[in-house]
């Protein structure tokens, strides 16, 4: 078995992948709560490499929409959708009956670190569980993890260390690491930064967008600051509606519309 090339598109990838112009992409998507609508005919396509980011007012959306897209939202009883949704060329439901290969192939991080209730090490490990790694191999996984997550020099003479004894700074970069040695295609990130200090955030924007030139990554951010120094495009969504969509040299320039212009100067949303 060889030891995975993190810094590249993953090897196994599918040939799915290559005969698609699209990562993920949304037709008429409509999601729910019980009877609460939360977003409202979605229409989305985005590639199969570069940055993403969804951003919004609170309550518009963005996180439900990316908790569809590994199915994560399949576990909360009251949670519905209706409409297309196709990650890697295949839908989400009837194109990845084991929900595991799904979730393999896109990867997410949430805005609270979660971290397993055992070592650095073994929280690297945990979705390889199942693979027979020698020792060495398991080691250098962990290495180039942690290396990739800018985490290597802060935590490696203590990886039998408990990992909720780190900073939520460095579980944070622990959970990007975990999830990349899986190979992700897509990655999603729910802000990932929003809770964490300015020396962990500037690391995880530098993986980002050294990532964004491998797969693709969809990732909701409030920081309109952010958005602009990482996206290659942007979606603003507001009361469960994309408003506008483009690139990032778009919505960032006088050619955006007005309610863009709004929100992205002045942080408010007059939709």
């Amino acid at each position: 078995m060889n030891i995975p090339n993190l810094l590249l598109v993953s090897s196994n990838q599918s040939s799915d992948v290559d005969v698609q112009s699209h990562s993920i992409r949304l037709d008429g998507f409509s999601a729910y709560y019980g009877k609460n609508c939360i977003v409202s005919d979605i229409n989305l396509k985005l590639p199969i490499k570069g940055v993403t980011c969804l951003v919004g007012p609170s309550g518009a959306g963005k996180s439900t929409i990316l908790r569809w897209l590994n199915r994560i939202n399949e576990e909360t009883e009251s949670a519905s959708f209706s409409g297309t949704v196709k990650v890697l060329g295949r839908d989400i439901m009837s194109g990845y009956p084991d929900v595991t290969e799904l979730r393999r192939r896109v990867g997410m991080v949430f805005q609270q670190p979660c971290v397993f209730p055992c070592s650095i090490y073994d929280n690297i490990l945990m979705g390889l569980r199942t693979q027979k790694l020698s020792k060495a191999q398991a080691r250098d996984i962990v290495e180039h993890g942690l290396k990739l997550a800018s985490l290597w020099d802060e935590v490696s003479n203590r990886l039998e260390g408990r990992a909720d004894s780190l900073s939520l700074g460095q579980q944070q970069r622990l959970c990007l690491a975990r999830a990349l040695v899986l190979e992700p295609d897509v990655l999603l990130l729910d802000e990932p930064t929003a809770s964490i200090d300015p020396i962990s955030s500037h690391a995880i924007e530098e993986l980002v967008i050294s990532l964004g030139r491998k797969i693709s990554i969809v990732m909701v951010t409030h920081n309109i600051g952010q958005a602009k120094r990482i996206s290659d495009h942007v979606v603003f969504l507001c009361d469960g509606k994309i408003v506008e969509q483009g690139t990032r040299a778009h919505m960032f320039s006088p050619r955006c519309s007005a309610k863009t212009k709004t929100y992205i100067t002045e942080d408010f949303c007059d939709c």
